[in-house]
This record gives structure tokens, C-alpha cells and sequence, in this order.
């Protein structure tokens, strides 16, 4: 997703988590990323800092990236750093599927599974009123969507991986002895890997499908 506000260009991209990238003819820009937590219309701060597209500043950050891969309502901050005044707001972005394209890839050998995840994935369609893009070893259920006749190379507003994927993660948000093994955001925000809220091995599998897509 290409932005582009006055002289600067902004690409936002989440089918692997939240990357936002930004070119413009400031030096500094900074992003941040907010949560609107269940039944509370207030914003919860999940992670922000600045990025620069100026490779003179080595030790600013290209891009922001927050891995996170599961579903979460959230809204993108967008700053630009003036000097002598501070960061002035040039655009916000809510998370909002209702009419994009949206790729749900499933990764299991199991036909009733793969059944059962897609009946859970149009009942997120349901609530979020998007456009399904199935991609599966069952091309009977990737047919089932008309999107599979559709051109391919599409461009798609989000990907939601849906699996048992192992914790892979070793940042120091992983590995932060204060959460004994649960990730961080904020503060507030835990959760057990990237890919999934909560250690899958003894829930099931209606509850993964559910925990990713946020249902």
C-alpha cells in the first residue's frame, strides 16, 4: 500500500507483521502504533521510534517493522521531525480490511482441518467484511471463493498465516527474563510468539484459527 502526503511517500505493508517505510525530504520521521483494546474505545501505546531514509544516519532505524502476525485492531501514527519544534502529524492509518483483498494461507495436511478453518475464516469475513483469498492443498476449498479466478499477483492489504509454527523468535522482547518467556509490547501487551497469542500444543484447533484471526 503506496501513500503519498505532500513530498512524502509513505508504503505500508502487512502481510508479515507491520512494516512502514518512508521517503520524504525530512531526516527523521517517526512511527508508532496503537491498539484499540476490546470494548474500550481508548488507544493503548504498542511500540513506536523513529526511522530515516538518509543513510548518513547509521544508527536510525530504514524502516519500522512489528512482527506481530495475528489479528489486533490497531492504528498507525505517522510524524514528522522539524527542527527547533518537534514531531508534527502527518498521517494516520486504521487497520480496516472491509472490501481488500485479504490471503488466508493454511498450513495443514488435514482436509476436515483445512474445513474447519475456512468456515472460521468467513466468519471473520463476517465481521470485517472482506474479500477472502484462500490458499490451501485443497483446491476445492480455494475455488470455493470466486477471488481464485481473479488475476494473480494481487496485491493484498494483509496475510494471515494460520498453523502450529514453532517460537522462532530470539529478540530480547523473547528471551526478557521479567515476562518468563512471553513477548512485550507496550508494557502491557504479552503474548507467546509472533505467529500465535498463546502456546498452541494443548488448545484446539478451532481455538488457533480463532486466536489468530481474532474471533
Amino acid at each position: 500500500m503506496y501513500i503519498q502526503i505532500n513530498d512524502e511517500k509513505i508504503k505500508i505493508d502487512f502481510n508479515s507483521g507491520i512494516t512502514v517505510s518512508i521517503s520524504g525530504p525530512d531526516d527523521f520521521y517517526y512511527v508508532e502504533v496503537n491498539e484499540f483494546q476490546k470494548n474500550n474505545d481508548n488507544l493503548v501505546y504498542v511500540e513506536g521510534y523513529l526511522i530515516t531514509d538518509k543513510l548518513k544516519y547509521t544508527w536510525v532505524r530504514k524502516n519500522f517493522t512489528l512482527p506481530i502476525e495475528f489479528y489486533f485492531n490497531f492504528q498507525i501514527k505517522i510524524y514528522k521531525f522539524i527542527d527547533n519544534i518537534g514531531l508534527k502529524p502527518i498521517f494516520i492509518h486504521q487497520y480496516n480490511d472491509i472490501d481488500k483483498l485479504v490471503l488466508f494461507k493454511l498450513d495443514t495436511n488435514d482436509y476436515t482441518e483445512a474445513l474447519l478453518w475456512t468456515d472460521r475464516i468467513l466468519q471473520y469475513q463476517k465481521i470485517n467484511r472482506c474479500k477472502i483469498v484462500l490458499d490451501s492443498q485443497f483446491e476445492n476449498l480455494n475455488k470455493s471463493f470466486d477471488s481464485f479466478y481473479q488475476t494473480k499477483n494481487l496485491d493484498f492489504y494483509k496475510t494471515y498465516r494460520i498453523g502450529r509454527y514453532p517460537k522462532t523468535s530470539d529478540d530480547w522482547r523473547t528471551v526478557d527474563p521479567r515476562k518468563e518467556g512471553l513477548i512485550w509490547f507496550g508494557n502491557w501487551k504479552t503474548f507467546w510468539s509472533y505467529q500465535h497469542p498463546r502456546i498452541w500444543e494443548n488448545i484446539s484447533s478451532q481455538e488457533i484459527v480463532d486466536d489468530i484471526l481474532g474471533i
